[in-house]
């Protein structure tokens, strides 16, 4: 076989191999092979699981229950698409997959007297080959019996089983007093119909053994106890012979039936389960914003449904989200070492029956591990393993959909601080250049012009050069605040100081000419004091007096007025003149924002950006608003005592 697979013209060359895979023993033996071919022949595979829905969950399944996971996971750890189906009909659903996936050639194994459970009862080889149509079937016998290491039952499974026992004993028993009773009036036949009853009504609560157990007793009682000659298991009319065989057939396909319709039942109903179960989570976790969010939601969601403790370890960070309780001792902690080989491999490790690491991630890269532990380190079944991958899936989804938010938000802001730097770059050029250009001129006149003998040119030109300079020292003041501001290096150091000294000191820091403008202290607030840093609060004022200069016209007036109370202080600044438009007003303290009015006026935008920041450093505010003359008006407020 292995010269047949090496032929370049072999339909499985460059194709997909797909194999089927049971809880026997025999299927590891199948996995390996097609993983060997598979890598010989620079091809795909997948394995793939078909649970019969016409079985009934027994022991013998839920032993099998170990191995069959055993095996999936060394398909998945061999690099196979492990598929988990549920059919009545195992082998069409088998040969259907096999050409979804667009397999060349299907790997099954040889039927042996350990197979039944993967026979459903039926020639399964058989029937694949009759639908195979154009697809290969490679048939392997295996090396040799693998022995099969059986769990021992769950006492759940246990008590299932000997619940659906008891039910039919006792159903059979009432059934045969209730005839023994009823027989003279009913006659021997009207007794088998109450067992046909009986038995058609067992598959709802008692596996297919039970039921065909209870089928074959039902007809050696009805014939032993019921059809003369009684008590023996003689017949003695060709009619009671018919009849007892009629009933014989009747109960085994009347139970068939039933119990291939509660299966069936059970399979759609598990079904609908998990589609509900993927998606209420995924439509939840699509609403939900934040990849701590995200976590806690899937922790309860899996804790609430499944039972399962949960925590995701994000490959950036190194901490549990949400953190569970760590200490060697507690067996639902989850092992640091296991979750890097998990993110390292890209797959799925469990480590034991009962905690399980599931990489979150796509197939190139992966971006987290997500772990899960049985919380009362009870086995995770194979069905709760494929809901978990998928959970696993959706949740890495929305995870990465978190992550690549936060990315765009920094590209965002590493853009818009791009943007602001150029801005900066350009206003602050123009804004050094103005006075630097003036000293210039002014130095070099009473160097080399004739002010050099004309003392009133040049005491005109030493004042335009300390104007200048005043103006270069104050760009050089709001720069260094604004980078102090947003470095968060700026703490005020309160002291008492009056509203008038604190106005008196800004127009003098400024030493402007006001142009004919004035500003007006309320008498009342003159002697008003507050607790603030006057060396910040005198840069307010400072700032907000120089842009009633620069935006006002000559004989504009400035009214200070404060209003101080118990537990904060008000400083209104209102002018009277043009004032600001409406849909102006919420951008005045944003930075470098100058207004429609200041593109042809001084400055970079700076300063009421800075008293916002002041204003806030003491815990305060500043807003802007109409003044009761059309103008401008300044609020700032500000705490009786300002925070730290």
């Amino acid at each position: 076989m292995d010269k047949e697979l090496d032929k370049p013209d072999h339909p499985a060359n460059g194709g997909h191999f797909m194999v089927a895979v049971t809880g026997s023993g025999n299927s590891e033996y199948l996995i390996r092979w097609t993983d060997t071919a598979a890598r010989r022949l620079n091809a795909t595979w997948s394995a793939l699981h078909v649970r019969d829905a016409s079985q009934a969950d027994g022991a013998d399944q839920a032993a099998d229950a170990a191995s069959l996971a055993s095996n999936l996971e060394l398909a998945r750890d061999l690099g196979a698409e492990v598929i988990a189906a549920v059919d009545s009909d195992v082998a069409a659903c088998i040969v259907r997959y096999a050409r979804i996936k667009k397999a060349g050639t299907l790997v099954i194994g040889k039927a042996s007297h350990d197979d039944l459970s993967f026979l459903g009862g039926r020639s399964l080889m058989d029937d694949i080959l009759r639908q195979s149509g154009d697809l290969d079937v490679i048939i392997l016998r295996g090396k040799a019996p693998v022995p099969l290491r059986r769990p021992r039952p769950r006492p759940a499974d246990s008590l299932r089983q000997w619940r659906g026992w008891s039910y039919a004993a006792l159903s059979l028993l009432a059934i045969t007093a209730l005839g023994v009773l009823a027989q003279p009036a009913l006659g021997y036949r009207s007794v088998s119909i109450l067992y046909l009853v009986a038995i058609i009504s067992l598959p709802f609560v008692c596996s297919r053994t039970v039921v065909f157990s209870s089928a074959a007793l039902s007809a050696l009682l009805w014939n032993f106890l019921f059809i003369p000659p009684r008590l023996t298991f003689t017949i003695g009319s060709l009619e009671d012979i018919l009849m007892f065989l009629a009933f014989f057939l009747a109960a085994f396909v009347g139970g068939f039936l039933t119990t291939r319709l509660k299966a069936q039942e059970s399979a759609l109903r598990l079904r609908e389960r998990r589609m509900a179960f993927l998606y209420g989570f995924t439509r939840s976790v699509a609403r939900i914003r934040g990849v701590e969010a995200i976590v806690a939601f899937a922790r309860d969601f899996l804790m609430e449904h499944l039972g399962l403790e949960a925590a995701v370890r994000l490959k950036s960070d190194p901490v549990w989200q949400p953190v569970n309780p760590a200490s060697p001792d507690n067996p639902a902690s989850p092992n640091d070492r296991l979750a890097a080989r998990c993110l390292e491999a890209n797959d799925g490790l469990a480590d034991g029956d009962d905690r399980f690491y599931l990489p979150l991630g796509s197939p190139d890269s992966v971006f987290g591990v997500l772990y899960v532990a049985s919380g009362d380190q009870q086995a995770i079944r194979g069905e709760s393993r494929e809901l978990l991958a998928a959970l696993a899936g959706n949740m890495a989804l929305a995870i990465e959909r978190e992550l690549l938010a936060a990315e765009n938000e920094r590209n965002k802001m590493a853009g818009e601080t791009a943007r602001l730097s150029r801005i900066l770059l350009n206003h602050v050029s123009h804004e050094l250049r103005t006075p630097l250009t003036t000293i210039k001129g002014s130095v070099s006149g009473l160097l080399e012009g004739p002010a050099a003998d004309d003392p009133a040119l040049r005491e005109t030109l030493l004042a335009e050069t300390i104007i200048a300079a005043d103006r270069l020292n104050a760009l050089v003041e709001d720069l260094l605040a604004m980078s102090r501001l947003e470095a968060g290096h700026l703490r005020p150091h309160p002291e008492f100081i009056y509203i008038s000294e604190l106005a008196g000191a800004a127009q003098l820091a400024l030493g402007l000419d006001l142009g004919g403008r004035a500003i007006i202290i309320d008498e009342a607030s003159k002697d008003a004091e507050i607790l603030v840093d006057p060396g910040l609060m005198t840069q307010v004022f400072r700032n907000i007096v120089r842009n009633f200069v620069a935006y006002t016209p000559p004989g504009a007036q400035l009214r200070i007025k404060a209003a101080i109370s118990a537990d904060q202080s008000l400083i209104n600044f209102a002018d009277d003149g043009p004032g600001v438009p409406d849909r102006e007003r919420p951008l005045l303290f944003d930075t470098f924002y100058r207004g429609s009015a200041g593109a042809a006026r001084q400055g970079c935008g700076l300063g009421l950006s800075i008293c916002k920041g002041i204003a806030e450093s003491h815990g305060g505010s500043i807003a802007a608003g109409p003044s009761p003359s059309g103008g401008l008006q300044l609020t700032l407020t500000l705490p009786k005592e300002p925070t730290p």
